[in-house]
């Protein structure tokens, strides 16, 4: 009854929503376009490239899975409570601090029952000199804030420098202490720069903390994809 209701309160013969959903639809087309633009103005790889350059399926022991937006966008915004340490609290979020024309996130579940690392990754597309200066920024914040930060509730702690494969244009890697209550998660970073693109990895191995960052052959099969 209710459908047929909805046809007949609709007199042109479109259903209940209709107009909202091609708004939306309107509207994500719409940003898609400015973003595009922007890519091809500062030399940066536009959404859609970005995504075909981004992994998927099963890879290297891990199954690689796209994350949807509105899975990651509450960390769009993350504010450490020290300023040196934005560029740390932003990759904690999903994003870099420096704003990307285009983000592509997958979240990574080993396939190896004895692989005990799990985490995820995400593409940012960027010009080639703020890409650079998101490199260099992170590398600052890194020795800036050994004891760690602050950020929307949430205690991160124990910053330190850890060796990252020497790939791309430039590599950088960290560890840092995620503490939730009682509860502490090591978490390593491993941040790729190739040419615009900088390619973050973060794992957490709860069993062996000093195995939690995702192993090179991962990350190099990612740089290998961008081409």
């Amino acid at each position: 009854m209710s459908a047929c209701s909805g046809e007949a309160a609709n007199s042109d013969g479109k259903k209940p929503g209709t107009s909202a959903t091609s708004k939306s639809t309107a509207a994500t087309g719409s940003a898609e376009e400015k973003a595009a633009a922007e890519a091809e103005r500062i030399g940066a790889l536009t959404p859609q490239t970005l995504e075909k350059a981004t992994l998927s399926g099963t890879r290297n022991g891990f199954e690689i899975k796209k994350v949807a937006k509105a899975d990651v966008e509450a960390g769009r915004d993350m504010k450490a409570d020290k300023a040196e340490c934005q560029p740390l609290a932003s990759l904690a979020g999903g994003f870099t601090h420096v704003p990307a024309v285009s983000v592509e996130h997958r979240s990574l579940e080993p396939t190896e029952a004895k692989n005990a690392t799990v985490g995820s990754m995400w593409l940012a597309s960027h010009s080639t000199k703020n890409a650079e200066k998101v490199m260099a920024d992170l590398r600052t914040a890194v020795k800036e804030c050994p004891d760690g930060f602050k950020t929307l509730g949430l205690t991160y702690r124990s910053v330190e420098s850890v060796e990252a494969p020497t790939l791309g244009d430039a590599s950088l890697g960290y560890r840092i202490t995620n503490v939730i209550g009682e509860q502490t998660a090591t978490m390593t970073y491993t941040v790729v720069r190739k040419g615009g693109v900088v390619v973050v990895f973060y794992g957490v191995n709860m069993l062996t903390p000093d195995n939690s960052a995702m192993p090179e052959p991962i990350v190099k099969a990612q740089l290998d994809q961008l081409g």
